[in-house]
C-alpha cells in the first residue's frame, strides 16, 4: 500500500512524499526548476557546473566530509542537470533520513564554491564535457537538439562549451543559484520508509529560511526550428537521428505521443525493430523517443549503423513513420496500452523512480497525479488519435544528424522520397 500527500512550507517550497509500506529505505531529494534553459551564450554550462561544485564544500562540511558522512550510513547522494531542472538526492535508511535531509539542505543553501575545489571541479566537467563529445551516441544528440532548437538556450550542450566552462567563476555561480534557486522554484519529494509529518516538520527546521523570492520567468519560447547537421569522423558506425518538432508537457497530446512513440520504435514488437532489425538485419540498435518540455518538445528516432546501410535504414524509418497515418492495429494498439500501464505500475515500486515523478507532476501540473487518472487518459486514447498526432508531426520541418563516415544526404534523400519535409 503507498500513501501520498503534499504540503507546502511558508516560504512556498513544495513537499510531497510517497510512504511505500515494507519499505527499509527513503529516497529523498530537491528538484529546483533551473537547467539549460535558464542559460546564455556568455554563461552555458553554468547549471551543471554548479550541481557539481555542491558536493565540493559547505560552510559547515568540506568535500570528505559530505562524501564520508553519507557513506558511512551506507547511503549515497547524486545529482542531475537537465534543460528544465536540476535535482540533488539521496537514499537511505529510513533512520537516516533526518542527516540526509540536513546534507542535502546544507549543499543546497551554503555552498563555498572554493577556489581550489573550483579549478580542480572545472577540470571534471571538461573531462566530462571530452568524454560526451568522443562518445558518438552521446554527442549525437547534443547536435539534435542544437538543430532542432538552434541558437536558443533549448539548443545548447548540458555541460556546455569548452570555452565559457573554462572561464566560468564562483561569482557567476552564486549569481545564477541566487537568481534561480528561490523557494517557489524547489520540490523536496521523498518516497519509500518516510512520514510525511516528520519530513514536513524537519524541512522547515532545514529550509524554513530559504529565499522566498519570486522565481524570474523563462521567457524563451523555445522555438522549433529544423534542418540538417553532419559530423564526419572515421567511426565503423554512422549514428544518426531523425526527428520532427514534438509536443510540450501540456499539451493534449502528451500521452497520444507516448503511445506513437512506443507503437513506432518502443521495443522488441515495435514497427521499427521488426523491419529494421529482425526483417533486415539492417542495425543493432534502433528506437523511437520523444522529450517534453514546458513551452515545446521533440521527436526523434535513433539508429547505427554501417555507411552502405545508412540510406536503406533511413528509408526504414521515414516509411514507418509515414505508415503510422494510415492506421494502427488493434492489436500492437492494445500490447502498446498494456506494456505502457504495466510500466506505469511498476515505477511505483521504485522510491527513486516515484521521487522523480512527483517532482515533475507538481512542477507541471501543480498537483500530484494518480495512477488511476493517467491510466483513464491512456484508455481514452484511440487509434485515430495516433494516426491525426502522425499528421501533425510530419506537418514540420525534420531535423536530420549524422555522426560518422557519411553526409545527412543519405538519410534526406530518402526523407524526401517518402514525402517528409527536409
Amino acid at each position: 500500500m503507498s500513501v501520498t500527500k503534499s504540503s507546502k512550507l511558508d516560504n512556498g517550497i513544495q513537499v510531497v512524499t510517497k510512504s511505500l509500506d515494507g519499505f527499509e529505505s527513503t529516497a529523498i531529494g530537491y528538484w529546483v526548476d533551473a537547467g539549460g534553459v535558464c542559460e546564455d551564450v556568455t554563461n552555458s554550462g553554468v547549471s551543471h557546473f554548479l550541481e557539481h561544485m555542491a558536493f565540493k564544500g559547505t560552510t559547515s562540511r568540506t568535500a570528505l566530509q559530505i562524501a564520508e558522512e553519507i557513506e558511512s550510513v551506507g547511503g549515497y547522494l547524486n545529482a542531475y542537470t537537465s534543460k528544465e531542472v536540476t535535482a540533488y538526492f539521496a537514499k537511505v535508511l529510513g533512520n537516516d533520513q533526518k542527516l540526509a535531509l540536513d546534507m542535502l539542505a546544507d549543499i543546497l543553501q551554503n555552498p563555498t564554491f572554493l577556489l581550489e575545489e573550483l579549478e580542480k571541479e572545472r577540470g571534471v566537467v571538461l573531462q566530462e564535457l571530452y568524454q560526451v563529445r568522443d562518445t558518438p551516441d552521446d554527442i549525437v544528440f547534443d547536435h539534435f537538439q542544437s538543430v532542432c532548437f538552434g541558437d536558443q538556450s533549448i539548443g545548447f550542450p548540458i555541460v556546455g562549451y569548452e570555452e565559457v566552462v573554462s572561464e566560468l567563476t564562483a561569482d557567476d555561480l552564486r549569481q545564477y543559484r541566487d537568481k534561480y534557486y528561490t523557494a517557489d522554484g524547489i520540490i523536496l519529494a521523498a518516497a519509500g520508509n518516510v512520514s510525511h509529518e516528520q519530513l514536513l516538520d524537519m524541512a522547515g527546521e532545514n529550509l524554513g529560511a530559504f529565499s522566498a523570492k519570486a522565481s524570474p520567468d523563462h521567457d524563451e519560447q523555445y522555438r522549433y526550428i529544423g534542418g540538417a547537421h553532419a559530423d564526419i569522423r572515421e567511426l565503423e558506425q554512422v549514428h544518426s537521428i531523425v526527428g520532427f518538432e514534438g509536443v510540450a508537457n501540456l499539451d493534449p497530446d502528451y500521452y497520444t505521443m507516448a503511445i506513437f512513440t512506443s507503437i513506432l520504435g518502443g521495443g522488441m514488437s515495435s514497427r521499427l525493430f521488426r523491419e529494421a532489425r529482425e526483417k533486415r538485419g539492417l542495425c543493432y540498435s534502433i528506437y523511437a523517443f520523444s522529450s517534453s518540455y514546458t513551452k515545446n518538445g521533440v521527436f526523434g528516432v535513433y539508429t547505427a549503423t554501417t555507411a552502405d546501410k545508412l540510406g536503406e535504414l533511413a528509408d526504414v524509418v521515414a516509411n514507418e513513420i509515414v505508415k503510422m497515418k494510415d492506421g494502427i492495429s488493434e492489436k500492437e494498439f492494445q500490447i502498446t496500452k498494456a506494456q505502457f500501464r504495466a510500466s506505469l505500475l511498476m515505477s511505483g515500486e521504485n522510491s527513486n523512480t516515484s521521487c522523480e515523478q512527483m517532482a515533475s507532476q507538481m512542477r507541471v501540473f501543480g498537483r500530484l497525479i494518480s495512477n488511476e487518472e493517467i491510466l483513464a487518459k491512456i484508455d481514452r486514447i484511440t487509434p485515430e488519435d495516433v494516426m491525426k498526432l502522425t499528421n501533425r508531426i510530419l506537418a514540420s520541418q525534420s531535423s536530420t544528424v549524422t555522426v560518422g563516415r557519411c553526409l545527412c544526404t543519405a538519410v534526406t534523400r530518402q526523407l524526401q522520397k517518402n514525402g517528409i519535409k527536409v
